[in-house]
């Protein structure tokens, strides 16, 4: 499990998704999180790093490596 904090427009939002549908992207500055499927095609929220508050996860896949944003 894994929940990420970040501001959107309309205020702060707490998300919560698998461990493994949450990735930083160095490249980018930027959280990638799965946000569900449509038309069976996984869809992605692109989030800045600027945006976040806070990110925790447990369980994580080996390999995982998350970048501190605060």
């Amino acid at each position: 499990m894994a929940v990420i904090k970040y501001e959107t427009a309309d205020g702060p939002i707490e998300y919560r998704v698998d461990a493994n549908d949450i990735t930083y992207e160095e490249d980018t500055d930027h959280w990638r999180v799965k946000a569900g499927e449509e038309n069976g095609r996984d869809v992605y929220e692109i989030i800045p790093r600027e945006r976040v508050f806070s990110v925790k996860v447990a369980g994580a896949r080996k390999g995982t490596i998350l970048t501190r944003t605060g």
